[in-house]
């Protein structure tokens, strides 16, 4: 029982650190021209980038952004890598790819960034 009590105080000094880490301001407007400037490097062209509503969650408020670009397949896979590299956490959701009539690939996404809830939040 000692031993668990142990491990539980480890993961929350550890849950507690990483939440630490998570802005209190999601500074919107720098995080979308990264993710624009992450597209571009990688070739793609974008046809939507639209900030959704944030989402509290228990312990953090998620905030998705909806993507959609056109591009060739590996330029998708640059793009997405290079949204990994970003200064913030940035995860990718619903991705799903696409041809249209012309034979071009289009990819839409939900790509979601974190921050921490403020105490007034609960």
């Amino acid at each position: 029982l000692d031993a668990y009590k142990a491990q539980i105080q480890e993961m929350e000094r550890s849950f507690g650190a990483l939440l630490s880490k998570l802005p209190e301001n999601l500074q919107i407007d720098s995080l979308i021209i990264d993710i624009s400037q992450a597209g571009l490097r990688a070739g793609l062209e974008f046809d939507l980038i639209k900030p959704g509503a944030e989402s509290a969650q228990e312990f953090y408020v998620e905030f998705p952004i909806n993507i959609n670009v056109v591009g060739r397949y590996h330029e998708f896979g640059d793009f997405v890598s290079g949204l990994s590299e970003l200064n913030r956490i940035v995860s990718v959701h619903n991705v799903n790819l696409t041809s249209d009539a012309s034979g071009k690939l289009r990819m839409t996404l939900v790509a979601k960034t974190y921050r921490a809830k403020k105490e007034d939040e609960g």
